[in-house]
């Protein structure tokens, strides 16, 4: 009987069909449920076992066994399922991660600036105190790396006055900054000639 009413779908009998879910429906999804434990996916995947026995139903080889091939195909859809899932699952878990990462690294960045910016108004204050000769020898000096025979060379001076006018210039930004002053090595590298400029 079974056989038979597989022969009748396989020909193209709608109401072959009808009776295939009436006899399959309910034994699938008891064992889809099994597997999932999902009432959502589960129906979805019995409803899709009927979508492809519908585009396979002429190649249909009509066995011994042909009853267990719908459990089968859900069987197989719901592991593709649960597969995918668990991709998509861990894919969010990823991006999530890396969202939080990224969030920090954004905070981290924002205090790292904020603090710079800080660092560098401070530089500037100080070396806005400076007369412009001290401005311009403490830049060649640090921010130019140039010796002190070569600040004095560009600057018409002797060593021993580009000397001396560096030392008083570090003199007055230590007495601004205090215990900051080592800062202002660290950044007189970056350190630009545009706010030497722009006091001229």
């Amino acid at each position: 009987m079974s056989r038979l009413l597989w022969q009748r779908f396989k020909e193209g009998d709608d109401q072959a069909l009808s009776s295939l879910f009436e006899k399959y429906a309910n034994d699938l999804y008891s064992y889809g449920m099994k597997i999932a434990n999902e009432e959502d996916l589960v129906k979805d995947c019995v409803q899709e076992v009927f979508i492809q026995l519908i585009n396979k139903r002429q190649t249909l080889s009509i066995s011994s066994q042909i009853h267990v091939f719908p459990f089968k195909i859900l069987r197989n859809k719901l592991f593709e399922e649960l597969r995918t899932a668990n991709r998509k699952n861990a894919i969010l878990y990823a991006l999530k991660e890396q969202e939080s990462e990224f969030e920090d690294n954004i905070e981290s960045s924002l205090i790292d600036i904020e603090q710079k910016e800080a660092i560098q108004k401070r530089i500037e204050s100080a070396l806005s105190q400076l007369s412009k000769r001290q401005q311009e020898a403490i830049y060649l000096r640090y921010s130019e790396g140039l010796s002190y025979d070569e600040v004095a060379e560009l600057m018409d001076l002797d060593k021993a006055s580009a000397r001396t006018l560096v030392y008083r210039a570090l003199k007055t930004i230590r007495d601004i900054l205090g215990d900051s002053f080592v800062l202002f090595f660290i950044q007189m590298k970056q350190f630009s000639l545009s706010f030497y400029c722009a006091e001229e």
